[in-house]
């Protein structure tokens, strides 16, 4: 499928679901309630739709383009990695 067939496929999908009630989140994949979710609409068509887990941990940007609306997403804080020191092995001498 293309990058345009996916998004219409998506589409369509979210436009039954939200009839229903329900959405995926476009960042975690994760399917919730319409109330518990930001969405962006377009021309009576749903394009975006973010969980409230994501959109409070992400700064989104939505900015229109000829071709549609562009999305970017930055975390708001780190990922903390936590590293752990590697015991050493000695070997006869």
């Amino acid at each position: 499928m293309t990058p345009e067939q996916l998004q219409r496929a998506w589409v369509l999908q979210a436009q039954a679901d939200a009839e229903r009630g329900v959405l995926d989140c476009r960042m975690c994949r994760k399917r919730g309630p319409l109330e518990e979710t930001t969405t962006l609409w377009r021309n009576g068509l749903l394009v975006f739709a973010l969980c409230d887990r994501c959109a409070a941990s992400h700064d989104v940007v939505f900015s229109p383009t000829p071709a549609g609306v562009e999305v970017r997403a930055r975390r708001r804080r780190a990922v903390e990695l936590v590293a752990q020191e590697v015991p050493r092995v000695h070997g006869p001498r």
